[in-house]
């Protein structure tokens, strides 16, 4: 199945409920088929609770859209430290009923990493986020939205799986509604980081993607710490969030991949590249094109 939308997501754009109206107004008139909701700005979950009171009103809000909707959980989420992993399944459940009510196409999910270097240390915690992920495996289902999870990178401390070995941490939890989120730059900098193929292993999570984040870079880790976000950039250096096509990512082929669902193409772009909006979003189009035509061949 293709590529067959083209989201935005609200991040920088809508850094509280207020803002939020005026963000998807914008949004209407950039033409992008879905908006995924950053709910973390939102207060919408207190204390992994939801406030029906601010459910209704992101509700009214988002209402009589153009658009279908995807949704963020927070960045800090992860199923891999045991300290914090009872708020963390409870502030998910909490995400995904908020997505339920949304009618949300799939919920975002950040995988774990390990501060171990020894194998069997990285595999007992895998295990623990495989547990958690079947634990809340049917709650999702429940809600109507599978929960996919993402791809992260690391650094010299810290490992995260590359997509392939998410891959096969999905297809091992083994539920329909647990399903990947592909972001290309995070794979791209975690293959700089520790040197697997990254084409050969984006093509093995392609299968059980449910979801896609857009962003370009270098794929270069970070080697040292610049002043600004600014000299990242002139570094290349970093997870620094580029339009399509201003960094190295192959996104031809990226787009001819083989996914096995529809998936949403979402870019994840800050009012920084706000200029960059329509010609980032006419890649994204070329991109449903060409998926679309290697899905028919």
């Amino acid at each position: 199945m293709p590529i067959t939308a083209v989201g935005l997501t609200t991040a920088d754009f809508a850094n509280r409920l207020t803002d939020l109206p005026g963000c998807l107004d914008r949004f209407e008139k950039l033409g992008v088929d879905s908006v995924e909701l950053s709910i973390g700005a939102f207060d919408i979950i207190l204390n992994a609770n939801v406030a029906p009171f601010r459910l209704a009103e992101l509700k009214r809000i988002c209402a009589d859209r153009p658009f279908t909707y995807t949704v963020h959980g927070p960045v800090a989420s992860r199923f891999t430290d045991r300290r914090q992993l009872q708020s963390q399944v409870d502030v998910c459940r909490a995400v995904l009923e908020v997505s339920g009510e949304l009618g949300a196409t799939a919920q975002v999910h950040h995988s774990g990493g390990s501060p171990h270097s020894d194998a069997a240390e990285r595999a007992n915690v895998m295990a623990m986020e495989r547990d958690a992920l079947r634990e809340i495996a049917p709650h999702a289902e429940a809600c109507g939205v599978p929960l996919c999870v993402e791809n992260i990178f690391g650094d010299d401390q810290t490992w995260f799986a590359s997509p392939a070995e998410l891959a096969q941490q999905i297809q091992a939890v083994g539920h329909p509604f647990i399903q990947g989120t592909i972001d290309f730059s995070h794979a791209a900098i975690n293959a700089g980081q520790r040197g697997f193929d990254l084409m050969g292993s984006l093509a093995a999570m392609a299968p059980v993607a449910g979801h896609l984040h857009i962003h370009d870079s270098f794929g270069k880790p970070m080697s040292w710490t610049p002043y600004t976000y600014g000299e990242n950039v002139m570094f290349g250096m970093g997870d620094i969030h580029l339009p399509p096509g201003w960094g190295a990512i192959d996104w031809e082929a990226i787009a001819a991949l083989d996914y096995r669902r529809n998936v949403v193409a979402n870019l994840e772009l800050s009012t920084r590249f706000e200029d960059a909006l329509d010609e980032s979003i006419a890649l994204v189009r070329r991109m449903i094109e060409i998926s679309q035509a290697a899905n028919a061949a």
